[in-house]
Formats: C-alpha cells, structure tokens, sequence
C-alpha cells in the first residue's frame, strides 16, 4: 500500500489547489471534504485517514501556504487511499457440488471475511463477487484465503488480497481508477497484482502460474517482475528467474453432431502444435457463470458424462508444455435423449411348434443335470424359478444339445420349464413347469 500511495501523490501534487473559497479539481480517486467549524488537519487525519501523521501530507497536496489554518467551507482533496481502513467482505455467489467455507458446507449468500478459507472438492467450483463487482471463479480442488479484504469509510476504495494454497481461479477484475480497487494473488512463488483484467493464476506443486486473457497485470516473483499482457503467462518454480510465456491460441473444435445422448458426448480434439492435454468447464450459460463441472483430458480425447438434456456451453483450453493453459475457445453442445426404439416382436410360432418336456433334474454328483427329447434343426431355452408362475426366473439357459448342467442353487424347491427356438429367431410355447428339489 506505500508503493500504491507514493505512486498516487506523485500523479497528483501537479494538480492545482487554491485556498479558503477557491474552487478543488479533485483526482478520480480522491475524497473531497469541506472544512466545518471547528477542524485541523490534525483533527481531520485523526478522524479520517489511516495514519494521523499524514496531515502533513493533506497539506502538501492540497498547497496549503499554512498547514495549521484551516476555514469553514474551504475544500480538501484527499486521496482515497489515505483514508482509514474498514473490514469488507465478499460474497458466494454459486456453489456446484463439495464447496466448505472455514470446513463448513458453503451456501449462497455465505459472506468470506479477512482470515476466511474457501475450498472446493473434486468437480466442485465457486463462484465469489469481490466488494468492488470483481468476481474470482474458484475451479475444483482450490483453497483460497482471505488474507485482506478492506474498503474506506468514504468512497468506492477497495482492497483485496487472497493467497492461492493449491488449485486454480479464474479471475474477472472489475476495472478502477489507478489505486481505488487494487487486487493481489499471492501464491507460492509469485504474486498477481491486477487492476483491471481478466486472468488466471494457479498453484499446482511447486509451480505457481500467471495466465493472463487480457489486460496488464504485474507477476512478481521473488527478484523478478513482470509485466504480462494478454495471451502472455508465466511459471514461477521458486527456483529459476521466470520469463514470459506466449499462451497457446484457442483450440480449434471438431464438427459436432446435432445433439449428443447423456452417456456418449465425447469427442477428440484436432492436432494442434504445442498442446500436450486440455483443461475446460462446463456450463449452463455462455457467461459461464452456471459452472456444471470441470473438463480435463490428458490428451485430445474429451469425455464428459452424466449430463442431463439441454443446452451446455463448453470454455477448453490447451495445455503447452510448462503446464500453461492458453486462450479459451468457446462452443454450444445441445444433449438430448434419442427416442426409444421398441424391437418388433418375434414372429410366432407356427401351429406345429413342438413342445418338449424337460426331465426333473438329477444329481450327477457334481450338479444338476436335466435332459429331453432331442428335435433336429432347433436350440433349447430352459428357464429356472422359485414359483410355477415364473414371475421372477433366477436363470435362463440356450444350448443346442439335449441336456444342460443347471447353476449352483441354494437347497429349496424349484422349476423348471422348455421351450424350442428356431433358426429364424421364433419362440415356441414353454411346456408345463415340471418341479424339483436342490440340496
């Protein structure tokens, strides 16, 4: 926040201020306050701004020929980020599948507080509005903590800082005057500090990597700063001095089907230089702020399962050999339920159709056998239950030959019954059940 404040006084002390009456062309960023009876820059510092010091300051930026007079109705232009700091906090916005706030069952509406830690489980994800619009998408296995989140008593100021334990954000920063919202993502080896942008930042191993879609953004890493731009990454391993990383162009989507059934949307992705997996999400709207799961494949296969009908939005990304993901490409998949096809029944049988009785099964020492009268040109289904009525039969055997071996059974009583196939797939009557007993 020095470095903030120094950058801001430096902007604006060329700015012209009068005394007394005179009128203040105030910064966007500034708190403009009239002076009432009775106050000093002293008294105003203590009230108002975050060191009780700075009433020096007031009036050095302000061009006050005296720092200790001060008059009714005169007008003071103070740099918001000078004023006192207040407790803010976010808010969950949508939460899909296994999302804990501090360990407990995240909900809608839940508010994150300076200290607070958010994470998501496997296919999980949340999505987290900042004070100042600005919106962070937390994708599955990520803990995120809040490490500050302050605004000032006057004025749009807000001031966000998270740290990155382990996972990946996606992150849209509402965009401010120069010092008003200032965000920082810190992370293993590296920090992001943003304005207005959209990027990504995430920290898987030992790695923390910076993504940037557009927008400028500052990736310090250690000794080392960056500046990285749209399309650009980086990849800092705590161990070598990171570099900016062209990102992979979006990936180019194969022709799709009209629609996909629930269980089959799967597709493979075209050859694409550079792309060694692809990482994506799926959603319900083009925003794609209705996350319904992660997408992630190895290679250029994409699966994706258990999806009910309707319309879905898919954001992939390919994955370059540093473990960046690249710019997203966007497309709609329509999942629809293809119509029943009910088979035609089996033609039946003709008058003359033989009906064969099967013997009662006889143990052969080793398990139940059953024979019958053998029938040239015709297989044999033979079907066993618990009841004469065959409601719920426990098995159903096809052979060819004059006998079967029957499957292990519990000891109880039995039936069994028979009946002829042929060639052309017709069914014969079943015989009358004949019972049996198994011990």
């Amino acid at each position: 926040m020095k470095r903030i404040s120094r950058l801001v006084l430096c902007l604006c002390c060329g700015l012209g201020m009068q005394t007394a009456a005179a009128e203040v062309t105030a910064a966007s960023t500034d708190f403009v306050y009239q002076v009432q009876r009775g106050d000093s820059l002293g008294r105003l510092a203590t009230q108002l701004l975050d060191s009780p010091g700075r009433w020096a300051e007031v009036a050095k930026y302000n061009k006050l020929q005296d720092a200790n007079l001060v008059h009714p109705k005169q007008v003071l232009s103070i740099p918001l980020a000078w004023m006192k700091n207040h407790p803010a906090e976010a808010r969950i916005e949508a939460v899909v599948g296994d999302v804990k706030v501090n360990g407990k069952v995240a909900q809608v509406g839940d508010a994150v507080v300076s200290g607070d830690k958010v994470a998501t489980a496997h296919g999980a994800s949340a999505r987290m509005q900042l004070p100042d619009g600005s919106t962070l998408n937390l994708l599955e296995k990520t803990e995120l903590q809040a490490q500050e989140l302050q605004k000032k008593e006057r004025g749009d100021f807000f001031s966000a800082v998270f740290r990155l334990v382990t996972g990946r954000i996606d992150a849209i920063k509402k965009k401010y005057p120069d010092a008003q919202a200032p965000l920082r993502i810190q992370a293993m080896h590296g920090t992001i500090g943003v304005r207005g942008t959209h990027f990504r930042v995430g920290q898987e191993g030992e790695n923390t990597l910076a993504e940037i879609e557009n927008g400028l953004v500052g990736f310090d890493a250690g000794k080392t700063s960056l500046a990285l731009a749209g399309g650009q990454g980086s990849v800092a391993d705590g161990v070598h001095a990171p570099s900016v990383v062209p990102l992979l162009a979006a990936p180019v989507f194969p022709t799709f089907p009209d629609t996909f059934a629930p269980d089959a949307l799967s597709f493979v992705m075209p050859e694409m230089v550079g792309a060694v997996a692809y990482r994506g999400e799926l959603a319900m709207d083009e925003a794609m702020t209705q996350l319904v799961a992660p997408v992630a494949a190895q290679d250029r296969h994409i699966v994706i399962k258990c999806l009910a009908e309707g319309r879905y939005w898919l954001r992939l990304r390919a994955v370059d050999e540093h473990g960046l993901q690249g710019m997203p490409a966007l497309a709609v998949l329509l999942v629809k339920i293809p119509p029943q096809v009910v088979p035609p029944p089996p033609p039946p049988a003709p008058a003359d159709f033989p009906v064969i009785t099967p013997s009662r099964p006889i143990n052969n020492g080793k398990s139940l056998l059953s024979g019958w009268k053998d029938v040239k040109g015709y297989r044999y289904e033979l079907q066993i239950a618990r009841d004469d009525g065959f409601q719920q039969p426990l098995s159903s055997i096809v052979v060819r030959q004059d006998y079967a071996l029957l499957p292990s059974l519990p000891t109880g009583d039995y039936f069994i019954r028979l009946r002829l196939l042929d060639e052309g797939g017709r069914y014969g009557p079943w015989c009358q059940p004949v019972a049996f007993s198994a011990w």
